[in-house]
């Protein structure tokens, strides 16, 4: 398969699968990137794309896929109506209209088809890491017990009662530190994890995607699981069909990922390279540094778990999305709504850990909205909330 003219649409950070998918795409398949910014996005349409690659849970991306009828290769790396029961029908819009789908969990497809969603053609392709990301030279060990966290942290404790209150990690780590372990944090975005340091966690810097795996290399071994305590049942549930990065990523990084409460995915590392807690027990904890030395993590077992062992199921994605491409140039011209220069249109950024409703949208938390049209009455309330911070793209007359 020759180069494509393959744009990705990335509205968030460059972590994760944001970063393992894209950048393995780029580099196999060509293409560009693309940002919030729909001048941009206007202006690539005169390249006639052959595809679009669009991410899932609360995004609203493959809308412009279907506004200028190009194909679209949905990402879906979260299923948002599975973690709160609510906007199941704009799960099944992006889902339906996909020209093919790359899933990231067997639970998630699962749950779909529970839904009745006519799945279009899919493959699930793990978040394992990058082979390139793998070749690096290991830090020296730090001494004593060290457990390394990367990923989305909820910073307050209050957090845990919403529907990312699974991420509050606070009484975890705390257990960790009791029993004589020091806890590093290396959170997915930048944030205020004063909380975290308050029971003795040592927080880091956000890191590059392609710099973290060295980085946690030092570590004696990683955490993967969730919080239970508090967290509305549906938005747990969630995490236990999940298949998320950490099931690999310490491997990737050479050390072995400890599992509590981590759902379906700790069925794939346990002990191979991996152990799963069942409590978080003082006997418990103290018997994890004998239960580490059984394990055995080799370079071939590292390699061996790379995302670039999926390439054919990512061009089985691209050759059955291509198909769609003739069928959606026969439909008829979109009308292409534009912004009066009268109208005052605006990007919203949560900065909270909490899901916030005002003028008639949600903003999740700690994520930014592409640019919209505001009426004056919504703009009000949306200005008057204090954890809503908004970015003027266009301020009207």
């Amino acid at each position: 398969m020759g180069e494509l003219n393959i744009l990705y649409h990335i509205t968030r950070w460059e972590v994760g699968t944001a970063y393992k998918n894209i950048q393995f795409m780029l580099e196999n398949f060509g293409g560009y990137v693309i940002k919030n910014s729909v001048s941009e996005v206007i202006r690539y349409m005169s390249s006639n794309p052959d595809l679009m690659v669009v991410r899932g849970d609360t995004r609203r991306d493959y809308e412009l896929a279907l506004r200028y009828k190009i194909p679209y290769i949905l990402i879906e790396n979260d299923v948002f109506s599975m973690r709160n029961g609510h906007s199941t029908e704009k799960d099944k819009v992006k889902i339906e209209k996909a020209s093919a789908i790359i899933f990231t969990s067997e639970g998630h497809v699962e749950y779909c088809k529970e839904k009745g969603y006519k799945l279009p053609y899919y493959e699930i392709i793990h978040s394992r890491p990058l082979k390139k990301d793998l070749e690096f030279e290991p830090l020296p060990k730090l001494e004593g017990l060290n457990l390394v966290y990367a990923g989305g942290v909820g910073n307050a404790w209050e957090s845990r009662k919403a529907n990312y209150g699974y991420r509050a990690y606070h009484e975890i780590f705390k257990k960790f530190i009791e029993a004589g372990w020091n806890v590093h944090i290396y959170p997915a975005i930048y944030k205020n994890l004063n909380q975290y340091r308050e029971i003795g966690c040592v927080v880091h810097n956000a890191l590059p995607a392609d710099k973290i795996l060295r980085e946690i290399s030092q570590y004696t071994a990683g955490f993967h699981g969730y919080n239970k305590t508090d967290v509305p049942e549906k938005a747990y549930n969630y995490t236990q069909r999940c298949i998320g990065n950490k099931v690999w990523d310490f491997l990737g990084a050479g050390i072995p990922t400890i599992g509590y409460q981590g759902g379906m995915g700790m069925d794939i590392y346990r002990n191979k390279w991996g152990i799963v807690l069942k409590s978080l027990s003082k006997s418990a904890l103290d018997r994890i540094p004998k239960r580490l030395e059984k394990l055995k993590i080799t370079d071939e077992l590292r390699y061996r778990e790379v995302m670039d062992n999926d390439f054919d199921k990512y061009q089985n994605v691209i050759n059955e999305a291509l198909k769609y491409k003739k069928v959606l140039e026969k439909l008829p011209t979109p009308i292409i709504p534009k912004w009066k220069k009268e109208d005052m249109v605006i990007q919203v950024t949560n900065k909270t850990p909490f899901e916030i409703e005002r003028g008639n949208r949600i903003f999740q938390p700690y994520e930014t909205t592409a640019p919209f049209a505001v009426k004056q009455a919504n703009w009000k309330q949306i200005k008057a909330h204090v954890g809503l911070k908004i970015l003027y793209i266009q301020e009207g007359v």
